[in-house]
């Protein structure tokens, strides 16, 4: 991985590259790093003041797993509230959920809810776990593309958001656009770590 955005480089190239990689690697090695960060994350702060946890659900290949977070924090008593899609070119919605049990495959080959209960009032989420093919710093992402979780992250005010990567997949500097909102904290299998702009 080149640790630095190059002159001539893109987002929509350094996304397809970065999908390659990610769906390249070990699945045993994605299972280690998961669980590597789930440890690191039960041990923050960040996780034991939360009562309300937004996460998506891994679904892709290579994808940090968050199963496990979603598992443990279900036991811990926490509400849990992920993604919902209908279709393309829907907006990004969230339900709640008891459990893994409660998901199948959906649009896009995403796991959700089969019966979902919305949540539309976000101000009661606590700490939302955001995914991400490549990461800066400062908290800048590049994810999928659609554009899904800059508009969520945009009204999911007093959340606390922590990105979760790969370690190898933090990056010195992504261009950022008006538009784009970075995560605060981001959880590696190395640690739980600040963003520049929030230390």
């Amino acid at each position: 991985m080149i640790n630095h955005w190059q002159t001539g480089d893109s987002k929509r190239s350094r996304r397809r590259q970065a999908r390659q990689q990610q769906a390249g690697l070990d699945p045993r090695q994605v299972e280690r790093d998961g669980s590597a960060i789930l440890l690191h994350l039960q041990a923050s702060p960040l996780w034991s003041r939360t009562r309300v946890l937004h996460s998506y659900v891994d679904s892709l290949a290579g994808e940090v797993v968050t199963r496990g977070a979603i598992e443990a924090a279900r036991a811990a008593g926490m509400r849990v509230i992920v993604p919902y899609v209908e279709a393309q070119g829907s907006p990004m919605r969230h339900a709640e959920i008891d459990g893994l049990r409660d998901l199948q495959s959906g649009h896009w080959g995403l796991l959700q809810p089969t019966q979902p209960r919305f949540i539309e009032e976000l101000t009661i989420i606590d700490l939302i776990l955001v995914p991400g093919l490549l990461f800066d710093r400062r908290g800048f992402r590049i994810g999928q593309g659609g554009g899904y979780y800059d508009r969520f992250l945009a009204s999911a005010t007093g959340a606390t958001t922590i990105g979760l990567t790969y370690d190898e997949s933090v990056i010195d500097r992504i261009p950022d656009e008006a538009h784009d909102i970075p995560v605060q904290w981001l959880a590696t299998p190395s640690g739980v770590h600040p963003t520049e702009g929030n230390q």
